[in-house]
């Protein structure tokens, strides 16, 4: 339209042109005519004037055209801004600099449903955030926002102005900002229709029906299954969902994503009912369930259930594992991990452990950072493991902390052979730089006492080396590593020391361990049983009593947990200066320490210490380091996990002895959310 609008204005200068020189030829011509005869001046004027007078009425009638044309094409464009502003289906409210609404349509205000809206900011009118206004202002977006029962689409613009101050040049930019809303209660209904009635797949597995099956009479066993079956029907009866099961302990459970919801705000009490079931069973029936809701094809849920229930087994079982929005929540695993009475698996993996070792043409053992006595004596078995193969084997090391010098000296002090050869245990211990020189095509690599990348003592090595083999007792996390030919993972298991004196007596019937190596495996299980005050089953005094038949020393290992002077008498200044804010968890602070593993042994040494007084079930010690991260070490009696408090500040561990580190972190900042979460545990605990 403004295209015509300019072409019609052109073409009105260019008949002024033609005029004025039409205009010019007359003149000239009657001039000429009065020179040639002067009685042709009278009718020569009279020509001119007539030109003159026509010219001119010509021209005011254009002008009158022109200006009318404007004027109408003015109001038709007024017309449709308002019908635009007034009637179209979007609200749309202007705000300025300061943030104060300045303009909206009638839409708009309706929508919102408040009254005298003028000068208020974005924040009073709409459900946003405080002080909205100035991040909206930055940059331009859009969100969904509810009012009421309906859901809007609401667009932001920044509009950008420039505002003088006291002289002519001297500007600055201001922004204000422009909102348009849209009414998209339908699609968004229809979407949560959607999500809600989206199918998820659950796998749901019996941790130990042949313990509890075992000794019953077949009356009894019939009424136990028939309890166990009632109950679980009727809970998935209750979530609208459906059961199939698979076999004698699995089953495949399907529930709408909105019934997933409630089931997690529920706490999965699913798990307390099956426990307490009793009819004539000595041990308490356990679940794992394992529940994926992402994954568009049923292959894809399929699979993220069978993951989220290996994860729960991994973990301990007795829990359930939700795999939602991609990520992973766990419910439940408050309970004592049950010992395994049978050592089946402890056969099958030793001998699945010997043919990787076998087909391996160099061996690497490597225990987790900072290595503690469980991680030194469970690579020392390995080690014993891979040599009576006759395998060259190597022994990555993170360094020469407080446990590895005192180990170093004890195999000194003894002149401790690896073999029957002159090699020592010493010289197979090698840092990360030397062990990397040695990696081959065809090395294996054995990780014991832990499972997670972060821990390793050589992240390196382990990128290195393709093949791989994990043996931890660790509950099982989310960030386990991936594409391992083995994994042997006992959370109910006290140590990896323990685990891995079980292999020893099943790779090799005339495999024989010497007494220090006895004794190194002897250190690692009494220092994550606490002296065998936790975390102990009947197989572990069992592999304690091996051991010792083998000639494990316990003076000697008494010696390795001794401490100096000072140490104890800060571990007792910490102890004296330890609160309870609420009643069941002590906790303890070491200011301004210095990075390394005194620090944090310490802090081990006072969160055991914590859980030993009267009233006292949960134990955190934060360590202050000058660089400005924040160590924690939690330990509890069982009736709080400290592993679920501990993963949920990035941490992780074991569900009576956890920790984490954060960066750029103090106590009093994590201390209320610690606090929070024993709270809520101790809470569910009680009801």
């Amino acid at each position: 339209m403004l295209n015509k609008l300019f072409s019609k204005f052109n073409g009105n200068l260019n008949s002024k042109a033609e005029v004025f020189f039409y205009l010019t030829i007359i003149v000239l011509l009657s001039l000429l005519l009065a020179w040639q005869n002067y009685y042709f001046i009278p009718p020569a004027l009279v020509l001119v004037g007539a030109a003159l007078y026509f010219s001119h009425r010509t021209n005011m009638s254009k002008n009158l055209f022109l200006s009318s044309y404007m004027d109408n094409l003015i109001r038709n464009i007024e017309r449709t801004n308002y019908y635009a502003v007034s009637k179209l289906d979007v609200g749309m409210a202007a705000f300025s600099k300061e943030g104060k609404l300045q303009w909206c349509n009638d839409l708009f205000s309706r929508w919102v449903q408040k009254k005298n809206l003028e000068g208020k900011r974005p924040e009073e009118i709409l459900p946003l955030q405080d002080n909205a206004f100035k991040f909206l202002s930055v940059n331009d977006g859009e969100k969904i926002i509810q009012l009421d029962a309906q859901y809007f689409r609401m667009k932001y613009y920044s509009v950008q102005t420039r505002e003088k101050r006291g002289s002519k040049n001297d500007e600055k930019t201001v922004s204000g900002l422009i909102i348009y809303l849209t009414d998209i209660t339908q699609e968004e209904l229809l979407r949560q229709k959607y999500g809600n009635e989206k199918l998820c797949l659950a796998y749901l597995r019996f941790d130990n029906y042949e313990e509890v099956m075992r000794g019953l009479s077949e009356t009894n066993v019939a009424n136990l299954n028939g309890e166990i079956n009632e109950t679980l029907t009727k809970w998935v009866a209750e979530h609208q969902g459906f059961i199939c099961r698979m076999n004698k302990e699995m089953c495949l459970i399907g529930f709408h994503n909105s019934a997933v919801r409630d089931i997690m705000e529920d706490k999965f009490t699913v798990l307390d009912k099956i426990r307490e079931l009793r009819i004539g069973n000595k041990i308490s029936p356990t679940l794992s369930i394992g529940i994926c809701c992402d994954g568009v094809t049923l292959e894809e849920l399929i699979q993220g259930a069978n993951k989220a229930l290996d994860l729960a087994l991994g973990r301990g079982g007795d829990q359930a594992v939700v795999v939602k929005d991609k990520s992973s929540q766990f419910f439940g695993g408050t309970s004592t991990v049950a010992a395994k009475s049978t050592r089946v698996r402890a056969r099958i993996v030793a001998r699945t452990l010997r043919e990787h070792m076998e087909r391996a043409d160099r061996i690497f053992v490597m225990g987790h950072a900072n290595e503690d006595f469980d991680a030194i004596g469970s690579a020392i078995g390995m080690t014993k493991l891979a040599l009576s193969l006759a395998k060259p084997t190597v022994m990555v090391i993170s360094g020469r902390n407080d446990s590895m010098i005192k180990v170093e000296n004890v195999l000194e002090k003894e002149n401790i052979n690896s073999s029957t050869d002159d090699t020592k245990y010493l010289d197979l211990m090698l840092n990360e730089e030397d062990a990397l020189k040695l990696v081959t095509a065809k090395s294996l690599l054995i990780l014991v006492d832990h499972h997670r990348e972060q821990l390793c003592a050589s992240k390196k090595v382990l990128e290195a080396v393709k093949d791989k083999i994990i043996i931890d007792h660790h509950r099982r996390s989310e960030d386990i590593i991936s594409d391992t030919q083995l994994l042997y993972l006992e959370p109910s298991s006290s140590s990896a020391s323990e685990l891995v004196a079980e292999l020893v007596g099943y790779f090799d019937d005339t495999l024989e361990i010497t007494p220090a190596e006895a004794t190194a495996l002897y250190a690692g299980i009494v220092l994550d049983t606490k002296n065998f005050a936790v975390q102990t089953g009947e197989r572990t005094f069992e592999t304690a009593a091996l051991l010792r038949r083998a000639g494990a020393n316990p003076n000697l290992v008494r010696f390795l947990f001794k401490d100096d002077f000072a140490s104890v008498q800060q571990r007792a200044r910490m102890l004296a200066n330890a609160k309870m804010p609420i009643e069941g968890l002590a906790i303890s602070t070491l200011n301004n320490a210095e990075k390394g593993e005194r620090a944090s042994v310490l802090a081990a040494q006072i969160a055991d210490s914590l859980i030993t007084i009267s009233g006292v079930n949960t134990g955190i010690t934060f360590v202050e380091y000058k660089d400005g991260s924040l160590g924690i070490s939690a330990r509890s009696d069982g009736k709080v996990n400290v592993q679920i408090i501990m993963e949920a500040l990035g941490g992780g561990g074991h569900q009576t002895v956890a920790g984490g580190q954060l960066e750029r972190k103090r106590a009093k900042e994590v201390e209320p959310k610690i606090i929070e979460l024993v709270k809520k545990q101790l809470e569910e605990s009680e009801e």
